[in-house]
């Protein structure tokens, strides 16, 4: 018998923002390509995962997006191009606002506006 193989623990809970990085503080990013790096946040275990967006570009950032696993992602700006690349990947992107913190961002993702 086949067995079938469920998602893993991060890709059922997990919830990637594109981030500003400021020491161990990490705020939602206005931007996309120049964001300083993409952390993923699993609720449900309480864990945190930050790469760096070194190359600082679109396409960049976007592998970063699509290596992560998750199928959430919450970003201050998207452009149409980047948004339809995702969505196509299967990705669920809102926009948040940079003022609010990650942690009420991640609680409240399925109240944010879909991008």
């Amino acid at each position: 018998m086949a067995s079938i193989t469920s998602p893993s623990s991060d890709q059922k809970h997990s919830v990637a923002l594109l981030v500003a990085r400021d020491r161990r503080r990490y705020a939602l990013s206005p931007f996309f390509a120049k964001s300083d790096g993409l952390l993923v946040v699993d609720p449900v275990e309480r864990r945190r995962r930050y790469r760096a967006n070194a190359a600082r570009t679109n396409e960049s950032a976007r592998d970063l997006i699509l290596a992560s696993g998750a199928t959430r992602l919450i970003c201050g700006f998207v452009a149409a191009p980047d948004r339809d690349r995702l969505r196509a990947a299967g990705i669920d992107i809102r926009l948040g606002s940079c003022a609010r913190t990650v942690s009420d961002l991640v609680s409240s993702f399925e109240s944010l506006p879909a991008a």
